[in-house]
């Protein structure tokens, strides 16, 4: 008897079951892994810049692509007719959304809103990001980003072996930015902390890979890794390496090998080697830099006197610049050897989670991770997928290595880091749950009016493409090109313009030709509005740099118009109104005009008011500020030995008694302002020189003095000889004491 064929054609009921399925929605379900793994390469790679760091084209990247990903994530959702917020979703989630609520809660009561913004917006994107990957990603997607950060990793190592090749030969780096760390290598990542960090945990994904895969060339590039990472000369690193193949082999003893029990002992001892060798390494490089040791303790010191202020409750997300000037040692100073240097972060994260975030943002954040832990370690025992179970070893040594590094380091707060930490931390909860398969959406029925507004759409976009590539070119024309370093420098950021800039174009105009959807046009075009918002940043970053460089050559009206345009374009950067009120106070014109460019509104103005109007938006933000108290000290300073040379070549008594007052009132609040600069930063020089230098035209010899011999004794909790030095043979308090020398000589003053 004849077996009988399976029918080829299907059933009513299966027919009814088959449906074609809407373009976009397999469009964007293969472009959310492929958006997601270009962002993370192109983070990792980018170095766009004359000098040895600007990490604002990675942000650029971050902030522009994670807009530009959510909002392909929206558009997927409408097109399937999907809500991802489902209460399975949300309870896995659970400890993440509650950690940024109370972020969120934290910022609301903050008083410096402005100030922790944008970071405040950085940790929101991050937030929603991860959300993106937990909800959408499957482990062929998690296939296509881990190549996409192999990737990086080849072009980061490699150019760091070439940085580390040109230890002993210095013109193989063609690159601008070249020996600013000595022979420490850095990659493209700007700092050597950084780029070691990146090394360690990238390792793990390559590890991963190489099991999964079998692919020899992971091999060669996680000796190259290696190499780079003994040449960065990083503590931090080292401790993070350590601990993470300490994790790894504990991993493999208990999930992956079938050997003996000796056998196991023997990896898991060999892998306390490694530690013991690792803590090895970090002492000998803490002892070749004990100062960066010495700076993280005095900040960690600082930081423990902000928790004890705000144990509870913190200070608020972002806030961490704006407070700790007020907990700063004098000595970081002196370690810095500068003053124009702000602390950003507090150089552990756990300490700045306290600080910022209280007792109850720590708890919220330790806990976060220990679900995650928690979540890997269940998923390790269930699952019988070796590939599945090599990811989540992989990622959660990953996640491990950068929370360990995290204690000694800052980078977690830069997007090359923590772009890459959110992505690490989303794949493996995706990894970790259990994602039924997408059902297929039905083809909608054509729609005339989200064909017409398609159209139109497309119009749209072909106008601002042309804007901004009219405006790179702007921006791009501007750069003076005269070494091969900095030629190929320009010919990589024009590609990576072109590619970009060309991706988003092609990706929103198949959308926008393609969607029958009007909510997903609608959600496309509201999507320019904080694009076009995170490239007026970018381009303020440009016109700030272009203003200093104007200031060296001293063209002060030009870096006064670039600063203004800096302004103008990103108003959340409070710098840039520091430096443009430094102009109006050098130049201090005090003749009355209107100028709408420069800030006037309603009224005339002149350079005093408007440099008082610009120090007063940094201050109101930043208090704590050192260098804005001293900056409204000179510049009322400055004004007031204006009136005292007005008075001198007046000879009416009346006009020469009120230059006199206005004198003297300028004096006393630069006092003030110098008495607060000083409570902050009692190290700098030019704030005891002002202070004795008025106390001198009003021939107030004592006061003189006093102010003198206070800098030459050095600030009242800096104990530490190597310091004090400083305040010796000072050669400004020497030619101050000079004039007060003769000063009492000419008064007959002993």
């Amino acid at each position: 008897m004849k077996k009988r064929k399976k029918s080829t054609v299907p059933s009513t009921a299966a027919k009814h079951l088959v449906q074609p399925q809407d373009d976009c929605v397999s469009f964007l379900r293969k472009l959310l892994p492929l958006v997601t793994g270009w962002l993370c390469f192109l983070v990792s790679i980018s170095f766009w810049t004359v000098t040895y760091d600007s990490a604002h084209i990675k942000l650029t990247l971050f902030q522009i692509g994670a807009v530009v990903l959510l909002t392909l994530w929206g558009a997927l959702k409408i097109s399937e007719r999907k809500n991802p917020f489902t209460r399975r979703t949300l309870l896995g989630m659970l400890p993440f959304l509650v950690y940024g609520g109370w972020q969120l809660l934290s910022f609301l009561f903050f008083p410096y809103k402005l100030a922790a913004l944008e970071e405040t917006l950085r940790l929101g994107l991050y937030g929603a990001v991860l959300f993106l990957i937990v909800c959408e990603f499957t482990e062929e997607d998690v296939r296509t980003v881990s190549k996409f950060v192999i990737a990086a990793a080849w072009v980061s190592f490699l150019y760091g072996l070439l940085q580390v090749w040109a230890i002993w030969f210095p013109s193989v780096d063609l690159m601008p930015w070249k020996g600013f760390f000595g022979k420490r290598v850095f990659s493209t990542h700007a700092n050597p902390n950084f780029f070691a960090d990146f090394v360690v945990f990238t390792s793990c994904i390559i590890g991963a890979d190489y099991f999964i895969r079998r692919k020899k060339s992971n091999l060669v590039l996680l000796g190259i890794g290696f190499i780079t990472l003994i040449f960065s000369e990083t503590k931090g690193a080292w401790l993070a390496f350590g601990a993470t193949l300490v994790l790894a082999a504990a991993i493999y003893t208990n999930f992956f090998s079938h050997r003996k029990s000796s056998s196991k002992k023997l990896i898991n001892l060999t892998a306390a080697a490694v530690l013991l060798l690792a803590i090895v390494f970090t002492g000998i490089y803490t002892a070749k830099r004990f100062q960066s040791a010495s700076f993280r303790i005095h900040t960690w010191q600082a930081t423990w006197e902000m928790i004890k202020d705000s144990p509870v409750l913190g200070t608020g997300p972002g806030s961490f610049k704006v407070m700790y000037p007020k907990y700063r040692h004098p000595q970081i100073f002196y370690i810095e050897n500068a003053h124009n240097n702000e602390t950003q972060h507090a150089e552990n994260e756990y300490l700045e989670q306290w600080a910022t975030g209280g007792t109850i943002g720590l708890l919220l954040f330790l806990g976060m991770f220990g679900y995650l832990f928690f979540r890997a370690y269940k998923k390790l025992r269930a699952s019988k997928n070796v590939s599945t179970r090599l990811y989540i070893a992989g990622y959660a040594c990953a996640i491990f290595a950068i929370l360990v590094h995290a204690t000694v380091d800052i980078s977690i707060h830069f997007v090359s880091s923590g772009l890459l930490l959110t992505v690490f931390t989303g794949i493996l909860l995706a990894l970790c749950q259990d994602t039924p398969p997408a059902g297929g959406i039905s083809q909608p029925a054509p729609s005339v009016l989200a064909r017409a507004l398609g159209w139109g759409s497309v119009l749209l976009l072909t106008g601002l493409v042309t804007y901004y590539t009219v405006s790179f070119y702007q921006i791009f024309q501007r750069m003076v090109l005269k070494t091969p370093g900095e030629w190929i420098l320009a010919g990589c950021a024009c590609a990576g313009w072109v590619f970009c800039v060309g991706a988003l174009a092609y990706i929103y105009g198949k959308l926008f030709l393609k969607t029958q959807h009007v909510a997903v046009v609608l959600l496309l075009l509201v999507s320019f509005l904080p694009i076009h918002f995170f490239y007026n940043m970018f381009c303020s970053n440009h016109y700030y740099s272009v203003g200093i460089a104007l200031i060296r050559l001293n063209s002060v009206e030009g870096a006064l118009d670039f600063f203004t345009k800096a302004i103008r374009a990103n108003a959340l950067n409070f710098e840039y109104y520091q430096y443009r009120g430094n102009i109006f106070a050098s130049r201090l014109n005090l003749g009355q005009s209107i100028s709408p460019f420069y800030g006037d509104k309603d009224k005339p103005s002149n350079d005093y008011e408007r440099a008082i109007r610009d120090f007063s938006v940094v201050l109101k933000q930043t208090p704590y500020h050192a260098l804005i108290h001293q900056d409204i000290a000179r510049l009322y300073y400055t004004t007031g030995v204006h009136y005292v040379q007005k008075a001198q070549e007046i000879k009416d008594p009346a006009l020469f008694r009120r230059y006199q007052q206005s004198a003297a009132e300028n004096f006393e609040q630069a006092r003030r302002a110098l008495n607060l600069s000083l409570q902050i930063d009692p190290v700098n020089v030019d704030s005891y020189v002002l202070l004795a230098s008025m106390a001198l035209m009003a021939h107030d010899t004592q006061t003189a003095q006093y102010w003198i011999d206070a800098y030459r004794r050095g600030p009242a909790k800096v104990t530490e000889e190597k310091f004090l030095a400083r305040h010796k043979n000072n050669p400004q308090i020497e030619f101050l004491q000079h004039q007060l020398d003769d000063l009492q000589k000419r008064l007959n003053i002993k």
